[in-house]
């Protein structure tokens, strides 16, 4: 009697590191799990970061053009006659006492000339002259912080100064702009979350095909006096390494080759792409995913084994 009891009181215990009752560790197809996990993790990361970067290039957005407008004076005007560079420039002087003395108005500047052939050299090409080229005269309007603007007044006392004037708050195009990243960061999340739900029916698929496969010994664990819940923390515990293991593999995987993408775009010179930087606390998201994914992975586990072993009694 005293040996049954013995034999009981040491049934499940590792004698050694990673033993398990069960032969979870033979078998054909034992690193599966482990490899997928990996690939999972790989695809999260690369998920995540560019969600990462797609809100950031939002924000920076949002924020760069808050309380800021374009005054534009073209180079022709309503009727389509060309106006002289004279012309221009007297209205550009005469918008620009006027912005001074709004009220909701901080900061007011006259875009040089230079500045605007940069802008337009990329449509007209970088050999034309534009000695006789009659260019736009662009106003950069700062307004105050929590201004309350009302742009459609301010526009038409704009345009006493000429009815060809155009006030430009780039609402319009940085709203579909917005919801253009939008979609790309919903998209990213997504694919983040489809990504975790493929993992729990990855574990859960290899933890019931496990019990498949050692259906006998589960069954013999019973005869022996083994109960649900030590036969649960057995496959949770090796589902915890084992994707633990796949996961951190990834993981470096994955930032790796971020930091060779951001290499790609630094020597391509890419200026629209987002940037690729990540701040600590997104590095530390990356970082804690391959513990995120174990502990899904071990929770998955524990359900799939108390649901067949239920099934078994």
């Amino acid at each position: 009697m005293s040996i049954f009891k013995r034999k009981e009181r040491t049934l499940g215990v590792a004698r050694q590191k990673r033993k398990y009752d069960l032969p979870l560790n033979k078998g054909v197809g034992r690193h599966f799990l482990k490899v997928l996990i990996a690939l999972m993790s790989i695809l999260a990361i690369f998920a995540l970061s560019a969600s990462f970067a797609l809100s950031e290039m939002t924000q920076r957005w949002e924020s760069g053009l808050e309380n800021k407008a374009t005054v534009e004076v073209p180079a022709e005007d309503k009727f389509g006659n060309i106006l002289r560079n004279e012309d221009i420039e007297k209205t550009s002087n005469e918008l620009l006492s006027f912005l001074k003395g709004h009220p909701h108005v901080e900061k007011v500047e006259i875009m040089a000339q230079s500045e605007i052939k940069e802008l337009v050299s990329p449509w007209l090409g970088d050999n034309i002259t534009f000695e006789n080229v009659p260019l736009p005269g662009i106003i950069s309007v700062n307004f105050k912080p929590k201004s309350d603007v009302n742009f459609v007044t301010l526009e038409k006392r704009l345009k006493n100064y000429g009815e060809h004037i155009r006030l430009d708050t780039h609402a319009s195009w940085l709203a579909n702009l917005l919801k253009f990243t939008n979609a790309l960061n919903f998209a990213a999340i997504f694919i983040s979350t489809l990504i975790g739900i493929i993992t729990i029916v990855t574990v859960a698929g290899a933890i019931q095909s496990r019990m498949s496969i050692y259906h006998e010994d589960l069954e013999l664990l019973h005869l022996m006096g083994a109960s649900d819940n030590y036969i649960s923390n057995q496959l949770q515990r090796y589902s915890f390494i084992t994707c633990l293991q796949g996961s951190v593999m990834g993981t470096i995987v994955g930032l790796l080759l971020l930091l060779a993408v951001k290499w790609g775009i630094s020597q391509k010179q890419i200026d629209l792409l987002p940037n690729t930087d990540l701040s600590l606390i997104q590095l530390g998201i990356l970082l804690v995913l391959p513990l995120f994914i174990a502990l899904l992975a071990m929770f998955t586990a524990r359900q799939t084994v108390l649901r067949t072993l239920s099934k078994m009694h």
